[in-house]
């Protein structure tokens, strides 16, 4: 038998198909086969996994949000106008740049940060579509939430969604750091802001307890006279144990000082030697070692007790996915000039 070749007018032999020219065939449609399907599975390892952040499983007062603007317009024309870059690579060194921690921490972002929302950037003018969100969770590391910040580490790996930094602190300036957050979440002039605040601290005392369930429907907070630790529910009335009702009064003091005069309490509105002399009456500043007689001095060692001394760190997680996707999605537009 012959086949003829089109196009060329010649004819070849036609080879029959024996059963070693079968199974040639078949070893190399096998080797293909193989190799096809290594090349799909090595593009599927190297495609990076979605990853799902949880933070159910870190108490709530160890936590703290906060979102920063970036004016990609700003980037982009600082990288192409003053830099020389084409828009192209401006795009892939913006997608490769992390922020810094002190970029990260501070209270006035500088140019091409910004404070969202806003409808146009307040350095170049470009309208809010050029403008991506880093979202940015803050850890307090320690024992309530090392297993589950080691678990989120492991989760998150070296995915380019996410970016984790780390700050060395004190337990007094995370003190300081939580009064900070609470005392911005607070409204001083509603009267529920106590209980609030109760809960705030109750919550970072003793993380394991379910505070919002055990403060449902609480209307009084009481010092119990039979309780040496803990609390005890009863119907409206919350009772806690002298010591852990101390330090409540003592943080609502701290929280609500500068609001009016004095500082608003379970107790009353306190000024510092009205606070003083119920501490000393309650025998908290006994039980804690305080013997001076002098308020001022008795609350900054208080302070500085109820902070501590050790070393404690926090972790930012900054979450990229909103920053990326904006970047993707304006990789046709054309970069605004600034307006002067």
């Amino acid at each position: 038998m012959a086949r003829k070749v089109a196009g060329r007018g010649r004819v070849l032999p036609l080879r029959p198909v024996t059963k070693k020219t079968a199974k040639k065939v078949k070893r190399v449609g096998t080797k293909t086969l193989k190799k096809d399907t290594n090349t799909k599975a090595a593009k599927a390892k190297n495609k990076p996994k979605t990853v799902e952040v949880n933070w159910n499983a870190f108490p709530p007062e160890s936590l703290v949000e906060s979102t920063l603007g970036l004016c990609l317009a700003c980037a982009l024309n600082v990288l192409t106008r003053h830099l020389g870059l084409t828009p192209e690579r401006a795009r892939s060194e913006i997608r490769r740049y992390n922020p810094t921690l002190e970029e990260l921490t501070t209270s006035s972002p500088s140019r091409p940060y910004l404070v969202l929302p806003v409808n146009e950037c307040p350095y170049c003018h470009a309208l809010s579509k050029w403008h991506a969100s880093l979202r940015i969770v803050k850890i307090e590391g320690g024992k309530a939430t090392d297993a589950a910040r080691r678990a989120l580490m492991k989760n998150i790996g070296e995915s380019p969604n996410f970016i984790i930094i780390e700050e060395k602190s004190t337990e007094r300036d995370a003190l300081y750091s939580w009064l900070s957050k609470i005392g911005t979440s607070l409204d001083l002039d509603s009267p529920a802001w106590l209980i609030e605040a109760a809960r705030h601290w109750l919550s970072r005392r003793l993380p394991n307890e379910d505070w919002t369930e055990i403060l449902h429907n609480v209307q009084n907070v009481r010092r119990s006279r039979r309780l040496e630790a803990g609390s005890e529910k009863e119907d409206t009335r919350l009772f806690l144990a002298p010591a852990l009702f101390d330090e409540v009064l003592l943080i609502q003091y701290l929280l609500s000082r500068s609001h009016k005069a004095g500082g608003l309490t379970f107790e009353g509105r306190l000024t510092l030697n009205d606070l003083f002399h119920r501490l000393r009456r309650g025998g908290y500043l006994n039980r804690m070692g305080i013997a001076t007689s002098n308020p001022a001095d008795a609350l900054e060692q208080l302070v500085e007790m109820l902070g501590g001394e050790g070393r404690v760190k926090f972790y930012y997680i900054v979450d990229r996915r909103d920053f990326l996707a904006r970047l993707t999605g304006l990789k046709d537009a054309r970069i605004p000039r600034p307006k002067s």
